[in-house]
C-alpha cells in the first residue's frame, strides 16, 4: 500500500474515550494471553488487530489493549496470526468456528434474541429490486462478536431436544397370534378285566 493511498483511516489512534473504555473492557491488562500483564491506563498502547498500514481502521471494534512490549512483537501481523504464532486462537475466531456448526434456523433465533438484525444482499434486474435472505455467513460475521459459548451450546441443545420430540413414534405391526390346534384326545379302551377262578381244595 502506497503512502498516498487515501483508503486508509486518517486517525492512527483512539481517542481517550475509546481508550477508557478499552482499557476497562480489558479489565486493566495486556489482552495478549501469554502476557496479561497488569497495566496503569498510561503504560496500555492501543494496537490494531488489521494493522492501520494495511488498510485497518482504527476503531473499538478493530483494537487490542496491549503492553509496550506485546505491542511491539506484534507489529503489522493481524491479531489472528499473532495469536497463531504463540500457540493461541483468537476467541472470535473460536466462536466463529462454533457458529458454523450451527443451522440457518439456529442462527436466526440467536440473532432475535440478542436483537440483531441481519440484512440479505440486495439484488436487482432489469425491472426489479429485492433483497435476498440473509445468508449463514452474514449471520456468523454479525453474532461473532456479540454471542459467548454459552449461547452458542443453549441454542444447540435446545434445538437437539426440540428435534427429538417431534420423532414420530414407530408403530410396531404386532404378529397375528397363529391358532394352535389341539389334538383330540385319544379314547383309550380298557382292557375287560379277566375273571381269575380260585382253586379249591380237597378236603
Amino acid at each position: 500500500m502506497s503512502w498516498f493511498d487515501d483508503d486508509r483511516d486518517s486517525k492512527r489512534t483512539l481517542g481517550i474515550r475509546d481508550k477508557q473504555i478499552l482499557y476497562r473492557n480489558a479489565k486493566d491488562k495486556c489482552e495478549n494471553p501469554a502476557c496479561g500483564k497488569k497495566l496503569r491506563f498510561e503504560e496500555m498502547v492501543s494496537g490494531h488487530k488489521k494493522a492501520w498500514s494495511k488498510g485497518g481502521n482504527t476503531t473499538l471494534a478493530n483494537s487490542v489493549c496491549l503492553c509496550y512490549t506485546c505491542n511491539k512483537l506484534q507489529h503489522n501481523d493481524s491479531w489472528d496470526v499473532f495469536l497463531n504464532k504463540q500457540g493461541f486462537k483468537d476467541k472470535t475466531t473460536s466462536l466463529k468456528e462454533k457458529l458454523e456448526t450451527l443451522n440457518i434456523s439456529q442462527l436466526k433465533s440467536l440473532a432475535e434474541k440478542h436483537y440483531i438484525k441481519v440484512k440479505g444482499t440486495v439484488e436487482e434486474d432489469l425491472f426489479n429490486t429485492y433483497r435476498k435472505a440473509p445468508t449463514k455467513k452474514q449471520y456468523i460475521s454479525k453474532l461473532a462478536t456479540i454471542v459467548s459459548e454459552k449461547d452458542i451450546t443453549t441454542i444447540a441443545k435446545k434445538k437437539t431436544t426440540v428435534a427429538a420430540k417431534k420423532k414420530p413414534a414407530v408403530a410396531t405391526k404386532k404378529k397375528p397370534a397363529v391358532a394352535t390346534k389341539k389334538k383330540p384326545a385319544v379314547a383309550t379302551k380298557k382292557k375287560p378285566a379277566v375273571a381269575t377262578k380260585k382253586k379249591t381244595t380237597k378236603q
